[in-house]
């Protein structure tokens, strides 16, 4: 397989098996050491209270949760967007720059 960046994005109903294709897949591929993330429902009693981010090699980080204070907004939920490009910075490094 050649080392051209191939892209996926994984999109479906709650509870369809996402998550599970996307850590299925990074076992699979990682001779290829894949690099991204999935999301992670943030749950307290039995009710989701937001969504962290999770890379590929186990790096977390809060994208969105009820109680952040911020002026973006999806749903209940507000987006720390500031942790999210920070989050992202290290995913976008070339092979080169490791």
């Amino acid at each position: 397989m050649d080392r051209e960046r191939k892209n996926i994005l994984v999109t479906g109903l709650p509870g369809i098996g996402k998550t599970t294709l996307i850590k299925q897949l990074v076992y699979e591929l990682a001779r290829y050491t894949p690099r991204g993330f999935y999301t992670e429902e943030i749950r307290y009693k039995g009710e989701r209270k937001g969504f962290q981010l999770v890379s590929l090699n186990g790096r977390k980080s809060i994208l969105a949760h009820v109680f952040i204070d911020s002026p973006y907004q999806i749903g209940k939920y507000r987006v720390d967007v500031t942790a999210f490009d920070s989050f992202l910075d290290p995913l976008s490094l070339t092979e080169s720059d490791l």
